[in-house]
């Protein structure tokens, strides 16, 4: 009498493999486009008030006349100057 032992055969879990194929598609995806795809062409048409920043740029200020205004040598200080004031214990660690 002989006896005959079948093995279980293991599905193939067709949701898991796909998975990993689509998820391997898309990491592969990215980094072509990231790496090495085509750069696009960019147009950049720039604002009118770039234009308006530019010309402010342009400016040349010499400190020599604006030190030397009669209008910034009109204005008044009404406070003091701030001092440095108290710079704390000689030792930080001692009680009070």
């Amino acid at each position: 009498m002989a006896l005959i032992i079948e093995q279980n055969k293991r599905s193939i879990n067709w949701f898991g493999i796909l998975v990993f194929i689509f998820l391997l598609g898309v990491i592969l995806f990215g980094g072509y486009f990231l790496f090495f795809g085509p750069t696009p062409v960019i147009e950049i048409i720039a604002p009118v008030e770039l234009g308006t920043a530019d010309k402010i740029a342009r400016i040349k200020l010499d400190a020599g006349k604006i030190i030397e205004s009669p209008i910034l040598k009109s204005f008044k200080q009404y406070g003091a100057d701030v001092g440095v004031g108290n710079l704390g214990r000689s030792n930080p660690f001692s009680p009070l």
